[in-house]
């Protein structure tokens, strides 16, 4: 085989591929990224027995075939080659790469397993991009780190009703996001895990301009936008019925700015104690918020005016998870609902509700002993 591409072009082809690339393994295959050449394309793919991606560039092919490369040489070498014409050769074992005045030579690998997708003959649901990237950052940071629950380490993509819900939750915090989407009917009333890893590396993918379509094939789901094509295994596990964790019943509603109470929150976590859940203590009384944290080195209070409605009311939560669900609110304001100081407080974008809002985070409060 042999190619001719720019270095840029074919450094952003090998970063796409080595998001497929396993980090530490004893398997072989699982470093390696595949090439293919065929006509005027350049095809690189790699799966690390949890996810395999497959993307294409144009490329200058002068002899079509195949060889595969270790993820992390060929990027090391790429990277650092200049920006100008690079010719890649492989001909009996040796792999030759010429750009410039540099002229490199590996030993190709004798074995390697090629891994491509097929993309299943039916109607795809589609999705904006810049929808799916922002539901993904408002959702992966709720999940469990915890491989004993495994449903919970993946995000739950769920169809019903003319809307995708992605839900994430770790037994502390639920996000809930909602998206009015168009798809088959005979996607109705069907749910999926999909893995934090996948998605979080479709994201990082994905330019938001442009749109991905999902399949589903057997146990996989298959992604694909432009010149890219991802596929991952879902996880075969029962999720959490959310719906009966998330009850909107309050005492107490306040509004407040959102980078006001993200910017007290960042100033009350100097002096939380780590060892104490990241504790933080929240008064609301008299249309004031009153925040404060301790440890063994001090103490930090912090005064935030609110629009109050209902009961005066104390509670503490770990900081860290309320400070998550308010960042991922998506306006200027933000509304918390609170039913006492041993219920969850709800929390949304200004003038919304869990029945008529796209965005809902749950959290849990820290009991505190009398």
């Amino acid at each position: 085989m042999k190619f001719r591409i720019n270095q840029q072009e074919l450094i952003d082809a090998i970063n796409i591929a080595s998001k497929a690339v396993s980090k530490s393994t004893n398997i072989q295959i699982h470093e390696l990224i595949y090439f293919e050449c065929k006509e005027n394309s350049l095809y690189l793919m790699a799966f690390d027995g949890e996810i395999s991606i497959k993307t294409s560039v144009d490329a200058i092919v002068d002899e079509e075939g195949e060889m595969a490369v270790k993820a992390s040489l060929i990027s090391n070498i790429v990277r650092k080659l200049p920006n100008d014409l690079v010719t890649i050769s492989n001909k009996e074992g040796k792999i030759s790469i010429r750009c410039s005045s540099s002229n490199f030579n590996l030993i190709a690998f004798d074995y390697f397993e090629k891994n491509d997708i097929e993309i299943p003959e039916t109607t795809p649901i589609e999705i904006a991009n810049d929808v799916l990237k922002r539901s993904i950052s408002q959702t992966e940071f709720a999940t469990t780190l915890d491989e004993t629950k495994l449903a919970l380490t993946g995000i739950l993509f769920e169809l019903k009703e003319g809307s995708l819900n992605m839900v994430a939750l770790d037994g502390y915090r639920v996000a809930l996001k909602k998206v009015k989407l168009d798809y088959p009917t005979d996607y109705e009333d069907s749910e999926y895990i999909i893995p934090k890893r996948s998605l979080i590396e479709w994201s990082r993918i994905i330019t938001e301009d442009t749109k991905t379509k999902l399949y589903k094939n057997d146990n996989d789901l298959i992604f694909v936008s432009e010149n890219t094509t991802m596929q991952c295994k879902v996880i075969d596990k029962n999720f959490i019925d959310y719906r009966n964790i998330i009850n909107d019943i309050s005492e107490t509603t306040i509004i407040l700015d959102k980078r006001e109470l993200i910017n007290s929150l960042d100033r009350a976590q100097v002096l939380a104690d780590p060892g104490r859940a990241n504790l933080i203590k929240i008064e609301v009384a008299d249309s004031s918020m009153v925040i404060k944290s301790n440890s063994e080195i001090g103490d930090v209070k912090e005064v935030i005016d609110v629009e109050q409605k209902g009961e005066n009311l104390d509670i503490a939560f770990n900081a860290r998870y309320m400070q998550e669900g308010v960042k991922a609110c998506d306006s200027t304001k933000i509304k918390l609902n609170f039913k006492s100081s041993l219920n969850p407080c709800l929390i949304y974008p200004e003038n919304s509700s869990y029945e008529n809002e796209d965005f809902t985070y749950l959290v849990l409060p820290v009991r505190l002993a009398n």
